[in-house]
């Protein structure tokens, strides 16, 4: 499957025909709120679904469907495993997201047929390119060729494949990494893909309508994202030129007109408050990614100080989340960070790496703390856990029945809300420390490693 070559998009579609994409994500149920009401279930499985991938904070570098094996992966380029976790990303979010809109009715169409078809109307219409001027000469022969009846070597989407790929290429490397190109905005493309699918199901008459109602509201995000991380960058005082870097590679990835990208370098240098900057409204998952997005920048200078900690806290505000998702945000942050350290180099240098590991452990502590007595209760009601933690306590255990303590525990971490997202890789950080926080000595000495 080489991304390079033309016709990669036909490629990547017979292989997903081959082996069709699951109607619901496997992080449905995943609990990130415990109040009712105001957040979409989905929505909250989509963001767990999303979040190890490293999609919501520009960082595509891991699979969303890890299991599953590629035709000759191990080929793939960077650019190409962008293209990869991209698409799978896209249209697993698309194919559960219409299953869950669709509950109760029953349709026995394909899934992924209505996911293609969105996806397809959703960015052929949306402008990801600048438009090239017909009146030159290889927009002419561009254009003949493409005219050209279908050959059994021609690809049957090339206009699509340039403009996903421009798209998503447009980000450049983050901070000379060579590993993965960054593109802050690959999220909100995907997001509002699905927004324009949901908008459709209830009103299918309307779609062009939605489309140009999705796309200015995508444009609005986008700008206020830009506004407010060059606040974020002014809120300790002085901007270092690490979080200068930072911004400019969000600016690279917007893809401004020049008038557009001067104006944001303009303020970038005078500063900006969040007084200053108007929050649209958003849906929930929106909302968060922006606070995700702002988190990511304000760490670039690899420490939260006190006026630092104070904007994230008003944003949190202004944005209308609760006030635990600001440390959900930065533990999830902080874990995917600490889970990636080889690929990403966003903290180069192990000193700082090392200092941003042990405040995600303090974070952990205090949230296991906090819900210590929950936790405790779950492990009494789990009754094979249970045993098996007694048991331990007194001959060793099994390979196989450590690995169902570990999968076990890590369930129960999962449904508190701070440690939800940070238990989904694997509860590297996590599991260590609940097992030296447990009110009883059930674990042997073997786990902590």
């Amino acid at each position: 499957m080489n991304f390079g070559k033309p016709g990669w998009f036909d490629r990547y579609l017979a292989f997903r025909r081959e082996t069709p994409l699951p109607r619901t994500l496997p992080t449905a149920g995943v609990v990130l709120f415990e109040r009712a009401g105001l957040h979409n279930e989905q929505d909250q499985a989509i963001y767990a679904f999303l979040q190890s991938t490293g999609l919501l904070y520009g960082f595509p570098i891991n699979s969303p469907l890890p299991e599953l094996a590629y035709p000759d992966q191990r080929y793939l380029d960077d650019a190409g495993r962008v293209h990869l976790i991209w698409l799978d990303a896209l249209f697993a979010c698309l194919v559960a997201d219409r299953q869950y809109l669709l509950a109760g009715v029953r349709d026995e169409s394909d899934p992924f047929g209505h996911a293609l078809r969105a996806m397809a109307y959703f960015f052929h219409n949306a402008d990801l390119e600048p438009a090239t001027p017909l009146g030159t000469w290889t927009a002419r022969v561009r254009k003949a060729v493409e005219r050209l009846p279908i050959g059994r070597n021609r690809p049957r989407h090339p206009e699509f494949e340039r403009a996903i790929s421009r798209r998503i290429r447009s980000g450049g490397d983050m901070l000379h990494m060579p590993e993965y190109a960054y593109n802050g905005f690959l999220f909100l493309d995907l997001y509002y893909c699905m927004a324009w699918q949901r908008a459709t199901v209830q009103q299918p008459a309307r779609r062009q309508a939605h489309l140009e109602t999705l796309r200015a509201q995508q444009r609005q995000v986008r700008d206020t994202l830009l506004r407010l991380l060059i606040a974020a960058a002014h809120s300790s005082g002085d901007v270092d030129d690490l979080e200068r870097r930072v911004f400019d590679r969000f600016l690279v990835s917007a893809r401004l007109a020049r008038a557009e990208r001067e104006t944001f370098t303009a303020a970038m240098a005078q500063g900006l408050t969040l007084d200053q900057i108007a929050i649209p409204e958003a849906p929930w998952l929106v909302r968060r990614h922006l606070l995700d997005l702002t988190l990511m920048l304000i760490l670039a200078d690899r420490q939260f100080a006190a006026s630092e900690q104070a904007f994230a806290a008003e944003l949190v505000r202004r944005l209308g989340l609760w006030e635990e998702e600001l440390e959900q945000s930065q533990v999830a942050l902080e874990a995917f960070l600490v889970a990636n350290e080889r690929t990403l180099h966003f903290l180069r240098g192990r000193t700082h790496m090392q200092a941003l590991a042990e405040r995600l452990a303090n974070r952990v502590q205090s949230a296991v703390r906090k819900n210590l007595d929950r936790i405790v209760n779950e492990i009494r009601e789990t009754q094979e856990l249970y045993e098996l933690l007694v048991k331990s306590s007194s001959q060793e255990l099994t390979a196989e029945e450590k690995r169902k303590v570990r999968l076990q525990l890590l369930d129960i971490l999962k449904t508190v809300p701070t440690l939800a997202i940070a238990a989904m890789p694997g509860g590297s950080v996590i599991l260590p420390v609940l097992i030296r926080l447990l009110p009883f000595n059930l674990l042997p000495t073997s786990f902590e490693d």
